[in-house]
């Protein structure tokens, strides 16, 4: 009986934040205390934006275990294409050096573009497409651009995922020792923001998100040693982006307290 009320007050968290707005999926996994999987347009294709990083860095880590590429080739800094945008990479000198396996690291906790624009470089779109098939059917996850600067914008809303697909691939990172790298990198994730955002320090949150115009993303996984879910939140068409920030975060603390 305790296991369906929490059900139901579960499945209305979900409703209420997708209340009315085509433009938004939500799609929730909790494995504890209770097992309990609910979807909301889980199979509709969104802008991936930055969650498409991801799937990127899993495939070079992929060829890496495949003996294709080697994870500890270093860059320098002065390698990189330059950006526009804020950048890490204005912290380190011109010679300062970074292995593939820190590039990865980076890209995940920061980010950052011009990283990106380098691992693109390592790993085809064929590659990160293949990969994205063992853990998600036909359509629900395709790269066709990558984050150069002129890639950026509209170009980027070819990349696309579905909320289903997302659960799948968290899915993947948590039981497949292969990405356990790029899982406490995610733990790191520099952008405070929506599904950590109001929840307690006691909970670790590897997640990462991902944003264009009117596009307000975040998947991630929770974990504070008894409650453990995982979420993806993909919203298109957002008018307010931060109000959509928001209650991406006001649900995350909603669906612990539902599991307290």
């Amino acid at each position: 009986m305790q296991s369906d009320l929490q059900h139901s007050k579960l499945e209305k968290i979900l409703r209420d934040f997708a209340a009315g707005d085509d433009g938004r999926t939500v799609c929730l996994r909790c494995v504890s205390p209770v097992e309990f999987t609910y979807s909301i347009k889980g199979g509709q294709p969104r802008p991936a934006a930055s969650v498409m990083k991801l799937p990127l860095i899993m495939a070079i880590y992929q060829s890496a275990a495949q003996n294709f590429t080697d994870l500890n080739q270093r860059t320098p800094v002065s390698s990189f294409a330059g950006t526009r945008y804020v950048s890490v990479l204005a912290a380190f000198e011109p010679t300062t050096t970074f292995s593939l396996k820190e590039i990865c690291r980076l890209a995940i906790i920061t980010s950052d573009n011009p990283l990106m624009v380098h691992l693109q470089s390592r790993i085809s779109f064929d590659d990160v497409n293949k990969l994205s098939e063992s853990f998600a059917g036909p359509g629900e996850c395709h790269m066709a651009a990558g984050f150069s600067e002129g890639e950026l914008g509209p170009a980027n809303l070819t990349n696309i995922i579905t909320g289903d697909a997302c659960l799948k691939l968290l899915n993947e990172l948590r039981v497949n020792p292969l990405y356990s790298d790029m899982l406490k990198a995610m733990q790191n994730n520099m952008r405070g923001n929506r599904i950590p955002a109001l929840l307690p320090e006691t909970a670790t949150v590897a997640h990462k998100t991902g944003s264009l115009a009117g596009v307000v993303n975040d998947i991630g996984m929770v974990d504070d040693g008894n409650i453990l879910f995982d979420i993806a939140f993909l919203s298109t068409d957002q008018n307010d982006p931060a109000r959509t920030t928001n209650e991406i975060a006001n649900c995350a603390l909603s669906i612990y307290q539902a599991l307290e």
